[in-house]
């Protein structure tokens, strides 16, 4: 399953988002992964949590991104869930690039059953047409 949350810078998605985290923490026997590009929000999630910062690595291409993401979770089986703070910043891309990452994110989601809920900074009239299906509610 793939989540989207869109909205733009202010509209409390990385808060959404860390609530979503520490509220499923408290109730998954698997492990969860909070993908950030900085440590900034370190404090305000659940310390059973992994943050990973793309800063720390040298990613410059949205596949470079993917192939990161796709690497953090054969490192690691027991992932159920992967929380990605800010798409387009993490994955150095745009909006208008951002609908086929996605929909490799989606395929990625489908093949190993792990759970991946994404903000997105844009208006959701913006994401492309193709991954509308994925916002949340």
């Amino acid at each position: 399953m793939i989540q989207l949350i869109a909205g733009l810078q202010g509209a409390g998605k990385t808060r959404n988002l860390i609530d979503l985290a520490n509220q499923e923490i408290k109730t998954t026997k698997g492990h969860l992964v909070y993908v950030d590009a900085d440590s900034s929000h370190i404090l305000q999630l659940s310390h059973d949590i992994r943050l990973i910062k793309t800063d720390d690595y040298p990613l410059v291409t949205p596949e470079e991104f993917f192939g990161f993401v796709c690497g953090v979770l054969s490192q690691d089986y027991d992932i159920v869930t992967v929380y990605i703070d800010g798409l387009l910043k993490n994955a150095k891309t745009d909006i208008s690039k951002a609908g086929y990452l996605i929909e490799k994110v989606s395929a990625v989601s489908e093949k190993t059953g792990v759970d991946f809920i994404i903000s997105v900074c844009c208006e959701p009239k913006d994401l492309p047409d193709s991954v509308r299906q994925y916002l949340k509610d």
